[in-house]
């Protein structure tokens, strides 16, 4: 089995997790799909422009109301998985599963009737087992059930007529006794099971079609009782059922076999609609969040304008905060710098959430980009809930993230490194982010790594990039009541745009503003300026 293309912590990182949930077909035929799917690595270039192109061509082409329709119809399509399992192993199939097996024939029709013209150019229907839906046909009711109907059988329509006849000619003979016994009783009738009969209407011995069951000082319990012209007729009856019986089981046996002879076909069938199931929840995708087709090169370069951490933006809107789109042309490897709450988190997972989608086979929420594939996506840094699964210290988990990632053999890695060894001695964490940023050139991999401190571009012989920063000049907000509050203000200040500077650049160092800016204390802050 094919590696995964990044770990749970990278995913939960970039936000490939929040994707794959929007990305979830509609039914089991999608996520037995989905499941088979594997993720498009360097190489794979081809197929996965063509397999975006197809979610594109669906997104253009097909209205909401098209995709919604197909969604809705393949989720209530029944699977006949089971079903079919059994047929092929000779189990004789029960009238449910014939019904079943028919709303699986009527979704098949619906969806191809869906899935036509431009939008669905190229993508394979759904197959429709056209002899067993004919076939089933003949045993749907007026109230859409399914019945084992005298059509498939001339031998089954005879018998259930004579087991007719048989249950009329019994109905016969009990009611020629339960009139003697209502006369007897002196009621004008006598319930079919158990009934009273008082004592007081017993004079004398009780006539051999009344069976007592149990006696009272004033009543016997009683029930009637058979006589041999009676039992005849019920054993005419027995039999004549059992003749029915057998022969609808024979009728389930040879649909069973049409079934079993099908199962190709409704195979291919589950499969299709998986493939579109598929389809059609990465075409909701690519309308919803107005994605379009990337580029997909062999080379390093990832780039992208306005482009949309669809995970972050979501969050910010719960909570009525504004999104700023990024953009970054990014060709190898790189150093981002820039102040605090300036977006370097943010554009790190950017990317590996635009490498996520295509990897994934979908369009990227952007206006424009080109992204390469890759053979695995690696953070390294900070993340959350390491501190709780690990014994290992905030470096510890870093120079694991690190190993790992480099241990990876043959292939592209798109390394993304979110301030690397920065809880050990500053000087010792330089050395060991220029030695990995070198190690990661030298490799051919793609690598944006954020960082505060300096000289580390030059050094390493890398583009360097830089977050513009606080606009000039800031201003102090006074008391901010709530993270939100913090939120909206650094919003109002922050310049979040990303472009490469010169390689010798100085990183911004905005944090006094920045704290001005959120209300610290002024004498605080007046304070630290003097010891800069």
């Amino acid at each position: 089995m094919t590696a995964p293309l990044w770990t749970a912590a990278t995913g939960a990182e970039i936000g490939a997790d929040w994707l794959e949930r929007e990305l979830a077909p509609a039914a089991d035929f999608g996520r037995r799909a989905r499941e088979s799917e594997r993720a498009f690595r360097r190489g794979d270039e081809a197929a996965a422009r063509a397999a975006i192109g197809r979610v594109a061509a669906a997104a253009r082409s097909a209205s909401p109301e098209t995709l919604a329709a197909l969604r809705e119809a393949i989720a209530a399509c029944p699977d006949p998985t089971a079903a079919v399992v059994r047929a092929r192993a000779g189990v004789v199939l029960g009238d449910d599963d014939f019904f079943e097996l028919t709303r699986f024939c009527d979704a098949v029709a619906r969806v191809r009737a869906l899935a036509v013209g431009d939008a669905f150019a190229g993508v394979e229907a759904p197959p429709l087992a056209a002899g067993l839906a004919a076939l089933l046909e003949t045993g749907r009711t007026r109230d859409r059930s399914f019945y084992l109907a005298d059509a498939y059988d001339e031998e089954l329509a005879r018998a259930r007529g004579r087991a007719g006849d048989a249950r009329a000619r019994l109905d016969g003979e009990r009611s020629r006794l339960t009139a003697r016994v209502a006369a007897f009783a002196g009621v004008e009738h006598v319930r079919d099971g158990e009934f009273v009969l008082m004592r007081d209407r017993a004079n004398g011995p009780l006539p051999p079609e009344i069976h007592v069951l149990r006696e009272a000082p004033t009543y016997f319990l009683c029930e009637v009782a058979l006589d041999d012209a009676a039992l005849a007729a019920l054993g005419e009856a027995d039999a004549a059922g059992a003749d029915v019986a057998r022969r609808e089981e024979g009728v389930r046996a040879r649909l069973t076999a049409e079934v079993a002879w099908s199962a190709a076909a409704l195979d291919d069938a589950a499969r299709a609609l998986g493939a579109l199931d598929s389809l059609v929840a990465k075409a909701q995708f690519a309308r919803r969040y107005d994605a379009v087709v990337p580029t997909i090169s062999a080379g390093t370069t990832l780039s992208f304008s306005q482009a949309r951490l669809l995970p972050l933006r979501a969050s910010l809107a719960e909570h009525a905060h504004r999104y700023v789109p990024l953009s970054i042309a990014l060709d190898g490897v790189g150093v981002l710098t820039g102040p605090n709450m300036g977006g370097k988190s943010a554009a790190l997972r950017t990317c590996g959430f635009l490498a996520a989608c295509v990897a994934l086979g979908v369009p990227v929420p952007a206006e424009e980009a080109s992204v390469p594939l890759f053979d695995r996506i690696a953070w390294i840094g900070g993340g959350e809930g390491w501190e709780r699964t690990t014994l290992l210290s905030s470096f510890g988990r870093d120079v694991a993230q690190v190993r790992d990632a480099l241990a990876g053999g043959a292939g592209r890695t798109l390394a993304l490194v979110d301030e690397f060894a920065r809880t050990t001695s500053p000087r010792e964490g330089r050395a060991l982010l220029i030695a990995l940023l070198e190690a990661l050139r030298a490799r051919g991999d793609v690598a944006l790594a954020a960082t505060h401190l300096s000289g580390i571009a030059a050094d390493a012989r890398v583009a360097h990039y830089a977050v513009a920063g606080l606009r000039e000049p800031p201003t102090a907000g006074g008391a901010v009541a709530s993270v939100d509050d913090a939120i909206d203000r650094i919003a109002e200040v922050m310049d979040f745009r990303v472009s490469r500077v010169d390689e010798n650049a100085e990183p911004r160092a905005d944090a006094l503003a920045l704290a001005e800016v959120l209300g610290l204390d002024a004498a605080l802050v007046a304070r630290a300026r003097e010891v800069l």
